[in-house]
């Protein structure tokens, strides 16, 4: 073996080195692409995120796992948002979630809390709710700032999830709600408490664990109560502690869900809340407001509907117009609202409460009687969003109830007239009747196309819904409590094609004919089998035949003229005074499931009506 020179050991010992230095050199530009390709991996999931965010107009929510804690939503866009809860069930087989939704104007950049209920082990269920301040769920600064509530379910299967007032079964208020005051007044709402209606006393801006006493019996104090693990009631603005009742919901620019400052302008319109407080050793109980932390949040176009969810609470908001320098506006589609200064009610019955109306979030109530009617004098031409009327009672039907509005007190145009064929309008609730500006004018035909929730008027929370699945699309239409879901929003579009509707006539609407769309799979509303079969059901199996006219898949839809429509087939009937041809709510049904069926027939004009709920805010 030839021995290595100090020359060779010299060049091996430097090639070597040089090796494990290029080795340590790769080895560490491998580590910097790695490192270099995680942070571009996460730069991108970064900006995919904020590119999601901002394209996104529609988010979810639903509980978190661990406890009612906030969800943060940063606002992408200026604009118009619809925002959407639903409150948890009470335990077990208890009293289902309220709803509420309306529309709220956004600006990019701001941030929205939500509280989501779940369902507990036992007791009510949590109320969902939306804050403009983040927190944990009882921190009072965060609690002071809610703009939306939807109530949960007291823990007794009829304790649903109330509106204005925490509901027992259906109408019988019972624990807490919310309600004004003494007369010419705005919706202050003070605390009261009475022994003889079981009422747990009423609440706006206060915490929920913040004691209030009565305002004409001071020396009774009003604990408002906070749904524990042993509290049966359902929690809400105003929560229950008693188990047969569900909690109240809220809205702020809901008339009647809070008080506002006397002598605000309207183009700068806050939630304002009414304190109440009470010196025990003096007696003495002062009142005052304060502005809300919110600042300037208010909704358009509110809606409460009682125990509908079951199980979990959930929320959803959504865009629904977006704000540009030629949109500035959310659409006023009544435009019989866009220049009022006096509003009456009229019914048959003298038993006529409040008028209630609102301008940009501001609360007014100017009511004063002349016969069987009630007047509102606004002062000024204004233009409103919401008149709310609230009768002497809830869940009953006024006979001939009309609203009218007028400029100078002596030409008066109906915003709700008296019904063709009945005298009856749908049963008022606690919420009261409303018109909003945001809502066509119900006492003239319909759009040309639009989509709205199909209502029947003897149901307070039950909407017409097809299948929820393509499996089941054979199934009959049928009544199902409001969740929200597109099987249950319809689309009602004008035939004007003279081959599928060859009468029609322009600007004549006896000549109208409509095709009725679900817009989950946009199956049609059609006749299951013989059209002059009286109980027939009605399914949306197939897409509407716009090839020739199929009149299963056609109808006529009349404006009864007091907020209903009826909706009727085109096909003949098996004899000219069979009636049978109107869609009707099943409600003479000894059979559970058939209770809820969507039939063909006509057993009397109350039964054959329906609402009409328009939810496009935006042709963009």
């Amino acid at each position: 073996m030839k021995k290595m020179n100090n020359k060779g050991f010299a060049i091996s010992t430097l090639i070597y080195g040089l090796a494990i230095m290029g080795i340590m050199i790769v080895t560490i530009l491998m580590a910097t692409m790695a490192q270099t390709r995680a942070n571009t991996r996460n730069l991108v999931k970064s900006i995919e995120e904020d590119l999601n965010r901002f394209s996104k107009t529609e988010t979810a929510f639903k509980p978190l796992e661990s406890d009612i804690a906030s969800q943060q939503y940063i606002v992408p866009a200026s604009g118009w948002y619809k925002i959407e809860l639903w409150g948890a069930q009470g335990a077990g087989n208890g009293g289902k979630g309220a709803y509420t939704g309306g529309i709220i104007e956004l600006t990019e950049g701001d941030i929205l809390y939500f509280y989501v209920g779940k369902q507990k082990s036992s007791g009510g269920g949590y109320a969902s709710e939306v804050r403009a301040i983040g927190g944990t769920y009882t921190d009072f600064n965060s609690y002071e700032s809610t703009i939306m509530v939807a109530a949960g379910g007291g823990s007794t299967s009829t304790a649903s999830g109330g509106t204005l007032y925490g509901y027992n079964d259906k109408m019988n208020s019972y624990g807490g709600f919310i309600k004004s005051q003494g007369t010419n007044r705005d919706f202050s709402l003070l605390p009261i408490s009475s022994a003889g209606n079981n009422t747990n006393g009423t609440l706006v801006g206060f915490d929920k664990n913040y004691a209030v006493s009565n305002a004409t019996n001071p020396a009774v104090g009003v604990t408002v109560p906070s749904p524990v693990g042993t509290n049966g009631g359902g929690d809400g603005y105003f929560p229950s502690n008693n188990a047969s009742t569900g909690g109240t919901s809220f809205i702020a620019g809901y008339a009647g869900s809070y008080g506002i400052k006397k002598g605000k302008t309207t183009t700068n319109a806050k939630v304002d809340y009414h304190e109440h407080t009470y010196n025990e050793e003096e007696t003495v109980g002062t009142h005052s407001y304060i502005d809300a932390i919110s600042g300037e949040y208010y909704f358009n176009d509110g809606a409460m509907i009682p125990g509908v969810n079951v199980g979990d609470g959930y929320a959803r908001i959504e865009r629904v117009k977006p704000r540009t320098e030629s949109s500035t506006e959310l659409t006023r589609k009544n435009t019989k609202l866009n220049s009022v200064r006096y509003i009456r009610s009229c019914t048959d019955e003298s038993a006529w409460n409040k008028i209630i109306v609102t301008i940009k979030g501001v609360s007014k109530e100017i009511s004063n009687t002349s016969g069987r009617c009630g007047i509102a004098d606004l002062g000024s031409i204004v233009a409103v969003d919401e008149i709310a009327i609230f009768h002497s009672n809830s869940g009953v039907d006024y006979k001939n109830d009309t609203v009218e509005v007028s400029e100078n007190g002596s030409t008066w145009k109906y915003v709700k007239n008296i019904g063709n064929g009945t005298t009856y309008s749908e049963t008022e609730t606690v919420n009261g009747y409303r018109v909003s500006a945001y809502q066509y004018d119900s006492t003239a035909s319909l759009p040309t196309k639009g989509n709205y929730i199909i209502q029947p008027v003897l149901s307070e929370n039950k909407v017409l819904s097809a299948s929820e699945t393509s499996e089941t699309n054979a199934n009959p239409i049928s009544l199902d409590y409001y969740k929200g879901e597109k099987r249950q929003k319809w689309t009602i579009e004008l035939i004007t094609d003279k081959k599928i509707n060859p009468n029609y006539v322009p600007g004549n609407p006896s000549t109208y004919e409509y095709k009725i769309s679900e817009l989950a799979r946009f199956k049609t509303l059609a006749i299951t089998q013989d059209e002059n079969i009286v109980g027939n059901t009605l399914s949306a199996i197939d897409k509407f035949n716009d090839k020739a006219r199929n009149e299963p898949q056609i109808w006529k839809i009349t404006p009864v003229g007091n907020g209903t429509y009826t909706i009727k087939t085109v096909s003949p009937e098996a004899t000219p005074t069979a009636n049978t041809g109107y869609i009707i709510a099943q409600t003479n049904s000894t059979v559970s499931d058939a209770y809820n069926q969507i039939i063909i027939g006509k057993n009397n004009d109350d039964t054959a009506r329906f609402k009409l709920i328009e939810i496009d805010y935006s042709s963009n």
